[in-house]
């Protein structure tokens, strides 16, 4: 049984919050290029976990070169097509649009994870899958009200580049908690994470030249490029690193199915980051459907604490 602690949760929710700025980015970057935040922030990323790798080298010899290869796809997948799908997104769909539909990821998390794990009885998971997906559904009907621009043809593909990064999520954390969960002989999670994060600087390099290429000239004026270089480091180190690293950890011990809708939790902070951008209040659909995701991490949480599988750390 494993077994899993309120600090683990708190981790997780932690990691969420900071890679919810990843819905705000591509827009406070403007006009720089997305494909250069993307390659920026990994790069860093990257450079975090070869630094890591050399001081904890002997770690190495703990890893087969089918887990590093492992490893290093995790973090092309999970990290930079997940996070070029959501670059494009919010450019065409908006950051708050796209930070819901992303967002969606936990249902197939939780259900993905619970037949990998048989852990949570059926109905409460569907339970609270169900108000998790009404909660999105609700807010999404805020963007066909009225006459919105979100639904032009590049708003629609937007919106389904939104949906492969909901897929391209779902598939990184139910892999990499699978592994850390059945693998023997891992080495310790902060190598784990470089690893990971080696891969997504490796993809980042060889994207590098298109995206300089892409990039408007303007990108490069002092002011515009100072506020990129602050957002990449931001996003590289503390986003991705350091809310990798907190995640994987706490993922050693939470279950895929509880993991799942405290990933929900990314969607939220994701749209009051968004709201807070645009400096604006949310609309009554947005409120309410915020309201049932909450209760929904509640109630999958509400009953792992009845079955006193918590402890205090």
């Amino acid at each position: 049984m494993l077994d899993f602690s309120r600090g683990d949760i708190i981790a997780a929710l932690v990691a969420s919050f900071l890679w919810s700025f990843a819905y705000i980015a591509p827009t406070a970057v403007q006009p720089a290029g997305e494909l250069l935040l993307v390659a920026g922030r990994y790069i860093v990323f990257g450079i975090c976990g070869i630094s890591v790798l050399y001081v904890d080298r002997e770690e190495m010899k703990k890893v087969s070169l089918r887990r590093i290869l492992f490893a290093l796809h995790l973090g092309v997948i999970g990290y930079l097509v997940f996070y070029i799908a959501v670059s494009y997104a919010v450019t065409f769909s908006g950051g708050f649009v796209t930070a819901i539909i992303a967002g969606s990821a936990p249902i197939g998390i939780a259900a993905v994870g619970n037949i990998l794990e048989r852990r949570t009885p059926w109905g409460v998971l569907l339970s609270s899958v169900t108000l998790i997906f009404i909660g999105i559904y609700s807010i999404s009907l805020t963007q066909s009200t009225g006459e919105s621009p979100h639904y032009t043809a590049l708003s629609m593909f937007g919106i389904s580049l939104a949906l492969l990064a909901s897929a391209t999520w779902t598939y990184f954390v139910v892999l990499n908690a699978h592994a850390q969960r059945t693998w023997v002989g891992l080495p310790t999670t902060r190598y784990w994470t470089a690893l990971v994060a080696v891969g997504a600087g490796a993809g980042s390099l060889l994207l590098l030249p298109m995206a300089l290429i892409s990039t408007p000239a303007a990108t490069f004026s002092p002011i515009i490029f100072g506020n990129l270089l602050l957002w990449i480091l931001g996003l590289g180190f503390i986003g991705s690193w350091y809310g990798t690293y907190i995640w994987v950890r706490a993922a050693q011990r939470l279950p895929a199915a509880l993991a799942g809708p405290l990933l929900a939790t990314e969607a939220i902070f994701g749209a009051i980051l968004s709201l807070i951008w645009e400096q604006r209040l949310p609309t009554s659909f947005e409120a309410f459907g915020s309201f049932l995701i909450i209760l929904g991490v509640v109630l999958c949480l509400y009953y792992e604490l009845r079955k006193g599988r918590l402890r205090e750390v």
